[in-house]
């Protein structure tokens, strides 16, 4: 009898092991299965004027702005001498459940267009006079220059005591002012691809620990901060989603930096970055025979800019996009190391392969945090 106990209790065991099993699998199989990188809408001037309308909604208690019916903001595509008309209209609530870091919230917003050599007054780029609360609408026109160099700029709210919030809901968007190809024409025949990263809040994430293994981060900082790790990354909304480029295809990405107060140290596993532009400024802006420059890894602080020729990795390579560990010191807040996105071959001759490793990630940090203590610089550029 005491047998038949036994070997009933272990069989037991054996299904409540199974099934434990299978929700793990379950779990990493959903978390393995990412998507393609998202695409934003575009917006692109007609008449020398770019027109929309931008909506401030709390969605699914995240700030958002909210664009033709979805939650996703635009890419905003200008030429130098045209115009930017935006209605922007705030439909907040009129009570934030949310925490400023001025109390109480007031769900106030506005506009302001990072990087743009734009007039601070109103109608324009005006961040202290032009502010709405819920219910209240603002109308932008902003004129760009028509000596306005070309490159990768942002927009993103900016009402005092509430931007930290709203900006790492995700209130951000890209900026394009056109002709990169005048200082770089190589990048006029290359797919192009706009990167918005952005941080996200996993402090009280119920799957915060599942999203940091997801993104292969540690719990903890990479150096001596006393926080843990309250923060990961998006790419144009999408937690380490695929980017497609076949083997030795050029592409020409632009990257901004959009998180609140993290910073980005790039790196693509294997791959070098042919810089174009850094913050909205081609380098051959200054420097006209030496139009690029090199990098295998580039350190961008918060609202920073890279705009970069890629190269795809040869066939079954396992390759990221990835930041690496940025010590901040034991007052900084925790950067560490991650995975930002997948970069694969198109799905049409995609190979069998693995993902990257948690492994891998780490590997990458420290020879590059070895050169960095040899050298003291970020990026070695040459």
């Amino acid at each position: 009898m005491e047998l038949l106990v036994a070997k009933q209790e272990k069989r037991k065991c054996g299904h409540i092991t199974l099934l434990i099993g299978a929700q793990i699998l379950l779990t990493t199989l959903a978390w393995t299965q990412t998507s393609s990188l998202p695409e934003p809408p575009q917006v692109r001037a007609k008449n020398h004027v770019v027109s929309l309308t931008l909506h401030a909604v709390n969605d699914n208690g995240r700030d958002a702005f909210a664009f033709n019916g979805g939650t996703v903001a635009p890419a905003i595509r200008a030429s130098p001498g045209d115009v930017l008309k935006i209605t922007y209209i705030n439909d907040l609530p009129a009570k934030s459940t949310e925490s400023c870091a001025i109390n109480p919230c007031m769900d106030m917003t506005n506009l302001h267009f990072h990087g743009l050599t734009v007039s601070p007054n109103a109608p324009q780029d005006d961040v202290l006079g032009m502010r709405a609360k819920p219910g209240e609408v603002l109308h932008y026109s902003v004129a760009i220059p028509r000596d306005h160099p070309p490159g990768l700029f942002w927009y993103h709210t900016h009402p005092h005591g509430e931007s930290h919030r709203q900006v790492l809901d995700g209130m951000s968007g890209a900026i394009v002012i056109e002709g990169m190809e005048r200082y770089a024409p190589e990048v006029g025949q290359l797919r192009e691809r706009v990167l918005v990263v952005r941080g996200r809040s996993i402090e009280n994430d119920p799957k915060a620990a599942e999203l940091l293994r997801h993104v292969a981060a540690p719990s903890n900082g990479c150096g001596g901060e006393a926080e843990p790790v309250e923060e990961i990354f998006t790419v144009n909304g999408a937690v380490r989603p695929r980017i497609e480029i076949a083997p030795n295809e050029r592409q020409f990405w632009r990257i901004v930096n959009a998180s609140a107060d993290r910073y980005l140290d790039l790196q693509i596993d294997g791959q070098t970055f042919e810089i174009v532009a850094l913050d909205g400024m081609p380098l051959a802006y200054h420097e006209p025979k030496r139009p690029t420059r090199i990098s295998n890894h580039l350190l961008l602080a918060p609202a920073g800019r890279l705009e970069a020729m890629v190269t795809g990795p040869p066939p079954g390579a396992r390759v990221a996009l990835r930041t690496l560990c940025v010590d901040t010191g034991p007052d900084g807040d925790p950067n560490p190391g991650m995975v930002l996105a997948d970069v694969v071959q198109p799905s049409s001759v995609q190979p069998s392969s693995d993902r990257p490793s948690s492994d891998l990630s780490r590997e990458h940090a420290h020879v590059v945090g070895a050169e960095e203590d040899s050298t003291g610089l970020y990026g070695h550029l040459h």
